[in-house]
């Protein structure tokens, strides 16, 4: 370690820029230690988005940087350094992955500095502009199905007809599929071939199975395209092991879109979708909440708030009724 430091602030030595106590430990040193205590706590996907700001933004920037130096004028740099060309999510993003890595480290007593943590509020970010979600309409859905054959047709069906995030399809099991009450359990998720805990404590939970969704399912179960496998998933692949979404969309979903000349989506087009056919057949709020299992009703008006329901509709076509002779 000595002799990469005494390297670092060699070259540093005519601007001054950097100049590492041989003693100190960076922010390198930090997230090895991050990744060995905190890492295999965290779950799979968001530990995946994690690894890729550390490669790709925070380790190039900010690896060699000495732990004591990283108040908040530094990682306000940092957030200058890495805006242009970036939305204000991802920048937002990108820093609440550093943020929280020094949080954790000002906890251990190797790690503690006089001064405290930087936090999220501490810093200026860019603004953040609120896209609208993707979505297929309920007739693109249902091309997409038409033109979809084997195990892709099986996953969009259900995506299709429970509005499940892709990864809980995939970590379904067989055992999650009760026929007799018509319920589906939902309580896996399927990361890069491992089985692990849904997006939040809210998508744990219970969905009603509809009759063409068991009809569909039960001939699935008979099908050769299900293969009895050690973690009893529904969709496993050729390894016995569940599919991964990201080669699902790459090798068999967007190669469909384009061949049908739609627009080039992930399967989280679909889920939107159905939440807006639910919106817009005039379903409650809250059972479409209760549908997409998101923790609160406000979660679900502030992504499908743009979307108007059929009841809203004939509600304002009513107010004609002011003007009328």
């Amino acid at each position: 370690m000595a002799s990469v430091l005494d390297a670092v602030n060699t070259a540093n030595k005519a601007e001054a820029q950097l100049v590492v106590p041989k003693d100190e430990r960076t922010l390198n040193d930090v997230i090895a230690e991050w990744r060995k205590l905190v890492a295999p706590n965290r779950k799979p996907r968001g530990l995946q988005t994690t690894e890729s700001h550390l490669k790709a933004h925070i380790v190039p920037e900010l690896g060699d940087v000495p732990f004591s130096q990283l108040d908040a004028h530094r990682v306000q740099e940092f957030v200058h350094k890495i805006t242009p060309g970036r939305s204000g999510k991802m920048v937002l993003n990108i820093v609440t992955t550093l943020t929280g890595i020094l949080f954790d480290a000002s906890k251990w007593a190797d790690y503690k500095t006089n001064g405290k943590p930087v936090r999220i509020s501490d810093l200026s970010l860019p603004p953040r502009e609120k896209a609208k979600p993707q979505f297929l309409t309920g007739k693109e859905i249902k091309k997409l199905i038409k033109a979809s054959r084997g195990i892709l047709r099986t996953i969009l069906i259900v995506l299709a007809l429970t509005g499940m995030r892709i990864n809980e399809v995939l970590g379904l099991r067989v055992e999650d599929v009760d026929f007799e009450n018509k319920i589906i359990h939902v309580r896996k998720s399927a990361y890069k071939g491992k089985l692990g805990s849904p997006k939040s404590d809210a998508s744990a939970a219970d969905i009603p199975l509809s009759a063409a969704l068991a009809k569909e399912l039960r001939k699935h179960l008979k099908s050769k395209h299900c293969r009895e496998n050690p973690l009893g998933v529904l969709f496993a692949n050729r390894n016995l092991r569940p599919y991964s979404d990201n080669k699902l969309r790459t090798y068999k979903l967007q190669p469909l879109l384009k061949s049908l000349g739609m627009k080039r989506v992930g399967f989280h087009a679909i889920r939107h979708g159905v939440a807006s056919e639910l919106i817009n057949s005039g379903t409650p709020i809250t059972a479409v909440r209760d549908q997409m299992r998101h923790s609160d009703v406000r979660v679900t008006l502030g992504i499908y708030g743009h979307v108007i329901g059929n009841t809203q509709r004939r509600a304002v076509e009513g107010l004609s009724r002011f003007v009328g002779a």
